[in-house]
């Protein structure tokens, strides 16, 4: 059995007859004592060994996951449909369900600060299409996993006594951070849905008393776009990640509900990393607690702390600096650089800089070339104003070589299943035609 496991056997003795998983929609619940009855009868089904599942969030999930945490495995908890078989030499094969075989590079894990890492010290492997959009393995141990739960439900105030609204996907980083680890480490009750759309939402957390509801940018946009006043009297945070939130969605949502939304930085291989704790808006807040922050010479990002895998160290492709609050401040991205006329600009500084616009939700630029091979900067920006206004409102805040030359604007952008938007979609609609409209 793994750490992972012993933890939520001691969490669930405390308080056996608690309820820790309620279905959304049903209302049915699962107690902490259930809960572990349910993990080891699958567990005495189960092999030894690596073992990918697939589930949607549910009380099933959990007792999937814990049930290889019981047998001492590995999890790998994957989307629906997700085509993970990569060859590599030295490959660690994967059972997935009857038979069906994936794999990974095995891992070449090197201790430093947090001890000598091990493929059996490793009880998950999470998967993320990282820069490549090729799915990538990241090898978690259990030490990682609680150092990112405690990280985080320190830094939030998230406690036993709260109600965690679980749609974001429990097997995403961001999932188990803050959903899956606060549930085994204290025993915080997650309200579960397999599927939902946006109106259900406020119903489920007013019946079910929610006070902690971790999101997207792309729910609390349809949130804000229901009609009429509505009342989530329970909720007392809100936290948006997985994408840039537009300051302007974040106080439509503000005026609309009167609950500020906190701003959550991280990432697969680092865990939690950041945190507005005001709800400010300012940058995407302070280091979390446990969490060391420095900003190389280049700009890159590094991370340190207990929950980061291998060294406990990791160099992110994200460029920063620091504002005035404390709080990190994303500037760009390794590589998403544009060089126009022997000047040089960050995609990303102009995508900051068209969420300010009034009116514009959302915002993505990208670097392209022209028919002569010159790079320049197309923009993709969800926003009922017309392209001359966005434009114009932009000219007033970036000089005039920094502007977009190719723009499609629309309503509605396309997102993936993750809530993040769909970028190959979007170059689609970029390269439709010169003007990008």
């Amino acid at each position: 059995m793994t750490t992972l496991w012993q933890t939520w056997r001691r969490t669930a003795r405390r308080q056996p007859d608690r309820v820790v998983v309620v279905e959304a929609d049903t209302g049915c619940v699962c107690t902490a004592a259930e809960l572990t009855l349910a993990a080891e009868r699958r567990a005495a089904r189960l092999p030894t060994g690596v073992r990918a599942f697939t589930r949607p969030n549910s009380a099933e999930w959990l007792v999937e996951f814990l049930a290889i945490q019981r047998r001492g495995g590995i999890a790998v908890p994957l989307e629906p449909g997700h085509p993970l078989a990569a060859p590599h030499p030295d490959p660690l094969p994967i059972e997935w369900g009857e038979g069906i075989r994936l794999r990974f590079p095995s891992p070449r894990l090197r201790g430093e600060s947090h001890g000598e890492g091990r493929l059996r010290d490793i009880c998950l492997i999470k998967t993320t299409s990282g820069t490549t959009g090729q799915s990538q393995p990241i090898f978690c141990t259990a030490n990682n996993l609680l150092a990112d739960g405690r990280q985080v439900s320190a830094t939030m105030g998230i406690t036993a006594a709260d109600v965690n609204l679980a749609l974001i996907p429990f097997g995403h980083s961001y999932g188990l951070g803050n959903l899956v680890l606060p549930l085994i480490q204290q025993g915080t009750p997650v309200v579960c849905a397999a599927a939902f759309v946006p109106r259900q939402i406020p119903d489920w957390i007013e019946r079910h008393r929610v006070t902690v509801f971790p999101t997207v940018p792309a729910v609390l946009r349809a949130l804000v776009r229901l009609p009429g006043p509505i009342a989530l009297s329970s909720l007392r945070l809100v936290i948006s990640a997985g994408a840039p939130l537009a300051p302007e969605l974040a106080r439509q949502f503000h005026e609309k509900f009167g609950i500020p939304v906190h701003n959550f930085y991280g990432a697969s291989e680092t865990g939690g990393i950041c945190y507005d704790r005001t709800g400010a808006g300012r940058g995407v807040g302070q280091p979390l607690r446990g969490v060391r922050v420095t900003i190389r010479r280049d700009g890159r990002i590094v991370v340190a702390s207990r929950a980061v895998t291998g060294t406990g160290r990791f160099v992110l492709a994200d460029r920063g600096e620091w504002g005035p609050a404390g709080e990190l401040i994303l500037t760009g991205r390794v590589g998403v650089v544009a060089n126009i006329g022997g000047r040089k600009v960050a995609a990303v500084a102009v995508e900051a800089e068209l969420r300010q616009v009034s009116g514009v939700v959302e915002a993505w630029v990208t670097v392209t070339r022209d028919g002569r091979g010159n790079d320049l900067l197309a923009a993709a920006v969800e926003s009922d104003r017309p392209r001359v206004e966005i434009e114009r409102a932009l000219a007033g805040r970036l000089p005039l070589w920094q502007l977009p030359k190719r723009w499609h604007i629309a309503r509605h952008l396309p997102r993936t299943e993750r809530g993040k938007l769909d970028t190959a979609a979007l170059r689609r609609a970029l390269d439709c035609g010169p003007s990008g409209d």
